[in-house]
């Protein structure tokens, strides 16, 4: 039986590929069958060259983007905070936000903490937390018209902020 690829020598490789497409039979010399072989690992080498100068591309634009990026308040740039993986102060919560959130989606179930405050941690984390939920509910409130409601929210959150409208 001759190759089926240069019809000059004696097939000694016979090889079935069966695809979508059905069974494919192909016999082959010593010479052709190394030569597919180099051929398809050439291609192999090729997707992982690529894949390699995808996901370095990837990188650099993430650095690149991060670079510039730096909080106003702390000075870190995203950079710093990606090699380190700690933020410098609570701004850089809204500073590196479209960088924080897929980071939080993977470390945790979701974009929030949801977690305990700490025991020694003193009474005014927890007047500024419940400050924090009430001005949401409050504005939550005004936008579904619900002015009754809204005056109440109103109304706690100057008792809680010790009368001053401006305290955050």
């Amino acid at each position: 039986m001759k190759c089926d690829s240069c019809g000059e020598n004696d097939a000694t490789v016979h090889i079935t590929d069966i695809t979508d497409k059905g069974k494919v039979e192909r016999n082959l010399c010593e010479d052709c069958f190394r030569q597919q072989q180099f051929a398809a690992v050439q291609k192999t080498v090729d997707l992982a060259g690529l894949l390699h100068q995808l996901l370095h591309d990837k990188a650099n634009e993430e650095i690149t983007g991060g670079a510039a990026v730096s909080c106003p308040v702390c000075g870190m740039s995203y950079l710093e905070f990606r090699s380190s993986l700690r933020l410098g102060c609570p701004n850089d919560y809204q500073v590196f936000g479209e960088g924080l959130l897929p980071l939080l989606k993977r470390i945790q179930d979701g974009e929030r903490h949801c977690g305990k405050v700490p025991s020694r941690v003193d009474g005014d984390v927890h007047r500024q937390n419940e400050l924090i939920r009430l001005r949401r509910e409050l504005d939550r409130a005004v936008q579904r018209e619900d002015y009754e409601s809204a005056a109440g929210l109103r109304d706690r959150i100057r008792q809680l902020s010790g009368g001053r409208a401006d305290v955050p």
